[in-house]
């Protein structure tokens, strides 16, 4: 995909991202640079005989992080992204799981123009989707995005 200017995208619009299914590895090299070192991190026999889930699962912080990964991979924001200005109202409903296999689906939301003409502030709503369909993710995303025009 082509990179995509502010004046490009109508409230509305949608698109998907590529798949990407997450291993056990990803999911340690993750939460060691991050510290996140809790037992549903860490330790596959406290998940196996006494965690909430049957595999190892991945910070939420961590979803995110592959969700903007496949974002960016997409070409869209290249050389037209300015900056993240904010995420909100992120929830998780579930877990991702190591072997799971997610895509991020982007909707418009908003699209305003700034006082500056060379740029705009777009604010998309991201839903992040595991293999079986189900939702694992969704924030809003409000990105500072180069204007085609100016």
């Amino acid at each position: 995909m082509e990179a995509k200017f502010f004046d490009d995208w109508k409230v509305g619009e949608t698109l998907e991202t590529m798949g990407r299914t997450v291993g056990e590895a990803e999911i340690a090299q993750f939460v060691g640079l991050g510290g996140f070192f809790e037992e549903l991190f860490i330790d596959r026999e406290y998940m196996a005989k006494s965690g909430p889930y049957p595999a190892r699962i991945a910070p939420g912080a961590m979803t995110f992080a592959l969700s903007e990964g496949l974002i960016i991979l997409t070409g869209c924001i290249h050389r037209v992204g300015l900056a993240l200005l904010s995420v909100e109202k992120m929830s998780f409903k579930r877990p991702l799981m190591a072997g799971d296999t997610i895509h991020v689906r982007v909707t418009v939301a908003e699209a305003a123009q700034t006082s500056k003409p060379d740029r705009g502030i777009v604010t998309f709503a991201h839903s992040v989707i595991n293999q079986r369909g189900e939702e694992i993710m969704e924030c809003t995303v409000k990105r500072m995005l180069r204007r085609r025009s100016a």
